[in-house]
This record gives structure tokens, sequence and C-alpha cells, in this order.
């Protein structure tokens, strides 16, 4: 695809607008074409000192034409929605994460694009087993498929008992734990504070493909050409609906499970000391577990 192509992709309304929908207080990435001194695409994850974010259409524009000597190619966003991200220090703070999604990457080894959306057939019916089936929507991207739990589907109740991130991080763990292996795929199920996934309708980094979003019940109907940037095939309703509270129930049973995100407490002096905060985590846990 040229870059005049892939200029106007981004120029489309729907385009535009599912990006900037999606990607509203998320901290952003943009992945470029050109290359550094080590011939690694440039990745853009600040501007000015601060993280990347979009807001608006206008603001949308203004990236494309700011990093335009780069080549800006494919979207990216967090798992995490934040209360604000003005400094590098909001990305690192867990306190200011208002949501997370748990999030599944499947990833073909072999090119089978329809084993890829048998895994994901599988995952989305072991979520709707856990009760979760309105707040689930499939992200085809590239050479595989992401599986997203909406995070607002996860009440207030039960966020206030678990951080955000614990709540991505245990039910995606705790899910990925009981999947089946399959020959030629791997099923990614990292989840921390600085993963990046593809946006609604962005371009794939390398492919001439579109990031597509469909709901479960069109799973079995989905054709590798619905990704085609010259006749994409998206539900934009996909992502956005959810079931508020529908989570709660497999947040509490995979957090007793699996327990938090350690690696990501922030660890500067004003937070407690890891061990503290361990133990903190394990009284959480002893909580749940009596209630």
């Amino acid at each position: 695809m040229s870059f005049h192509s892939l200029l106007k992709h981004y120029e489309k309304p729907e385009v535009r607008r599912e990006i900037v929908d999606y990607c509203r207080n998320r901290w952003i990435a943009i992945h470029c074409e050109t290359t550094g001194r080590n011939r690694v695409h440039l990745m853009i994850r600040y501007d000015e000192g601060k993280p990347l974010k979009v807001d608006s259409e206008y603001e949308f524009t203004k990236l494309i034409n700011r990093y335009f000597k780069y080549r800006p190619r494919a979207f990216y966003a967090t798992t995490h929605i934040y209360y604000k991200l003005e400094t590098r220090e909001d990305v690192l703070d867990r306190s200011n994460i208002i949501y997370s999604s748990p999030v599944w990457d499947i990833d073909s080894k072999d090119g089978d694009w329809r084993k890829v959306i048998r895994k994901a057939c599988e995952i989305v019916s072991m979520l709707d087993s856990f009760g979760v089936s309105k707040s689930v929507f499939i992200k085809w991207s590239g050479r595989g498929a992401h599986v997203h739990i909406n995070p607002f589907c996860f009440s207030s109740d039960v966020r206030r008992k678990i951080e955000p991130i614990d709540i991505a991080y245990a039910v995606t763990s705790f899910i990925a734990n009981r999947l089946e292996p399959t020959e030629g795929l791997v099923v990614e199920s990292r989840i921390d504070i600085q993963r990046v996934f593809t946006s609604p309708l962005s371009l794939h980094r390398l492919l001439d493909r579109v990031a597509v979003c469909l709901p479960p019940d069109k799973l079995e109907e989905f054709d590798i050409s619905w990704t085609d940037p010259n006749s994409y095939v998206h539900f934009p309703d996909s992502w956005r609906r959810f079931s508020e509270g529908e989570g709660d129930d497999l947040a509490e049973r995979a957090f007793i499970s699996i327990g938090p995100y350690i690696a990501g407490k922030h660890r500067r002096r004003k937070h407690k000391p890891l061990d503290a905060e361990i133990l903190e985590a394990m009284k959480k846990l002893d909580k749940l577990v009596d209630s």
C-alpha cells in the first residue's frame, strides 16, 4: 500500500471516528514506516515528554501532520483507561487507571486464519460459561485476533474491591490457563502497564489489512476478506456494547485463583514497600474468599 493510499484510509470519517472514540482517555502509540538507526520501525509513545493521547478528530489530524515525516501507519492504545494523561508518572500510577480490559491475543504461526477463529470461539464459549456474553468483542488484526472484554462490564463495587489492572490480569490468566493448546497458534495473555493493542479500523503495522471488530455471533461468518482496506466489514457497536456488572463474578473468582498483578506495583517511596503491597493483596483475597 502506498503512503498516499494509507493517508486516504485515515481521512475516512468512520475510520477517524472509531480510532478517536476508542483511544479517548487511553495511552496511545503510533507505529511508523520510518526506521531508526537500528533499522527498527519507530514507535511514538510520547509527545514532548507527555504520554501520547488523542481526544478529538482535530487532535488526530494534528498527530498525523506532526509526525508526517515519519510516515505514521498504525495506531495502538492501552487496555487501560485513565483519569488523566499529563505526565510520564500518570501512566505508571495504578491508582490513575479507571478501567482495564482483559484481552487474549491469538496469533497464527502457520497462516491458518480459520484456526484463529476456532480458538476465538473457544474463548468466547468459555467466557459465556462464566456468565460473560454481552460484553465481549473480537478484533481481527493482521495475522490473528484479539478477544476483548469491555471493561465497563465490571461494576464500581468490584473495582473498589479489586484494582482494575488486577481484574484484567487475573481474568486474562484465569481463562488462558483453561484453554487447550492448538498446534500453529499462540495465545498470549500478557497484561501489563504499558502494553498496547491495535485500535479499531487502524491499518496493521506491516500487512495491508484493517483491524475490524465483530460481535461473537458473527465469528462463524467471518472471512479474511473482511479486513481488506478497500472493502472492510466492521461492526462499530461490537466494541461499545456491555452489560454493567456482568463481569463481577468472573473478576472475583479469577482474582481469588490468580491473585494481583504484582509486577506493576509502583515502587516510589511515597508508596508502600512491595512486601507490604503483597500482604495487602493477600488480605483482599481473604476478604473475597470469606464474602
